[in-house]
């Protein structure tokens, strides 16, 4: 199967702006799009595929701004991790203080 170019007279009635739209763009979020449909319907296996056709398309559109996304994703554990603690910090304390407030009021 021989790949050729659109004759002159096709090429010249397709309008500029279908040839400018960043493709691989629209297919990473549809994907992506399609993914967390997927996995709202139940469906993780399909949705973890069709995330990482999505992920590999951005890679391929631009591989630089994917680079720095993966050297950031430890930090954003990091911050994730943080957050997580804290929460469970603010948790214990109102359950402490949820019990003293039950002890005042029982006595």
């Amino acid at each position: 199967m021989n790949l050729m170019k659109l004759p002159y007279k096709i090429d010249a009635k397709v309008p500029e702006v279908v040839s400018e739209f960043p493709w691989s763009r629209a297919v990473a979020a549809g994907s992506l799009v399609a993914s967390a449909w997927l996995l709202i319907a139940g469906k993780r296996k399909a949705a973890l595929a069709v995330a990482a056709a999505g992920a590999a398309a951005a890679v391929i559109e631009s591989p630089e701004t994917a680079r720095e996304i993966w050297e950031k994703v430890p930090g954003y554990l990091r911050a994730g991790q943080d957050f997580l603690v804290r929460a469970e910090d603010f948790v214990e304390d109102l359950a402490k203080k949820g019990e003293k407030f039950r002890e005042t009021l029982m006595r």
